[in-house]
């Protein structure tokens, strides 16, 4: 790059309408809007926002979540779908990039991934998490390394992993070596109270180790926990209870290591916004470039694979295809 350009960026605290893949879509359009109203050119939105997070999975057995299971694998997003299309506008209609948590089904099986998508309204790319983390097993199949990709755009290289995928080293390597530059962490609720707040704690240490190592800029987007979404999936007390300190962390951070721009209270819905200076991650890298200059190949580097790896294999090199605003528009199956 020769340019480093200044802009704004937006991460969002809120919750979506559980297991509602309509109501959800149309919250977080009105959510794109409002901050293409306050000028960002970038929004992340917390981890399995569209339509919400399953956390039927740590209150019982899996008897217990399997009737939510089929609600929320009906109202799972498809590629192309209304709620991809809906989406697609929504970042057209703010000429923003938008990176959106989503349950995505495809064939039989659902998969936690983020869907990027540009201020002209295409769909350039997706993640999918990579390994789901304990009882989402329950729920989400896993991604591979044709998934995890680092955008090269006008506003620098952009990318984003999912919750537990930020305590792996070898992910945070995996996007370091593709030179990232501006990350979105997409993550739940966090688990906390006034007595203990470790679980908002080890997120928080997660990711400032990583916009330290990685020296990006570090949005957490974070969900928070409602009596709505008690009342759609808790049947009993102890079900209540197991939710009741679910709060939100959203923050935004600096190469480094310091919180920038606004911030929200743990139970707040809304929006944190902070003006960054892509040209200050340099300094940082004068210090530290665990890919570049501060790595040590000669006895210790990772391999990323970046062919697609299924059950039934198509042996190569995947690319991340883009899906036009017109495609997107105007596709046959769209529903």
């Amino acid at each position: 790059m020769n340019t480093y350009p200044k802009f704004k960026v937006a991460a969002v605290q809120s919750a979506p309408v559980l297991l509602d893949l309509d109501a959800t879509v149309a919250k977080t359009c009105t959510l794109i809007d409002e901050a293409g109203a306050n000028n960002a050119k970038l929004i992340a939105f917390p981890e399995a926002w569209i339509p919400g997070y399953p956390y039927w999975i740590w209150m019982d057995g899996p008897d217990y979540g399997m009737k939510y299971f089929v609600e929320f694998f009906k109202n799972a997003v498809e590629i192309p779908s209304k709620a991809v299309r809906d989406l697609s506008e929504a970042a057209r209609r703010n000429s923003m990039y938008v990176c959106v948590s989503v349950t995505e089904r495809e064939g039989g099986s659902l998969y936690l991934t983020q869907l990027w998508f540009a201020p002209n309204g295409d769909l350039i790319g997706k993640h999918r998490k990579n390994k789901a983390t304990s009882q989402e097993k329950t729920i989400w199949g896993d991604g591979d390394g044709s998934l995890m990709p680092v955008f090269d755009t006008e506003l620098g290289r952009l990318g984003g992993l999912q919750c537990w995928e930020h305590f792996i080293p070898l992910n945070v390597a995996a996007m370091g070596g593709q030179n990232e530059q501006i990350h979105c962490g997409s993550w739940p609720v966090a688990m906390w109270n006034p007595d203990n707040m470790f679980a908002t704690m080890q997120t928080h240490a997660a990711a400032t180790y990583y916009a330290v190592t990685n020296q990006v800029y570090y949005l957490l987007a974070s969900q928070i926990w409602t009596d709505e979404e008690a009342d759609r999936i808790c049947e009993t007390d102890a079900h209540r209870a197991a939710m009741k300190n679910g709060y939100g962390m959203t923050k935004i951070i600096a190469p480094n290591g310091r919180d920038i721009g606004t911030h929200l209270e743990p139970d707040e819905e809304g929006i944190c916004y902070a003006d960054i200076d892509l040209g200050a991650y340099i300094a940082g890298r004068y210090i530290i470039d665990t890919a570049g200059t501060y790595s040590t190949p000669g006895f210790l580097r990772l391999t990323l694979d970046k062919s697609v790896h299924k059950a039934v294999n198509i042996i190569g090199e995947h690319e991340q295809n883009v899906i036009t605003y017109e495609e997107i528009q105007y596709a046959d199956s769209i529903k």
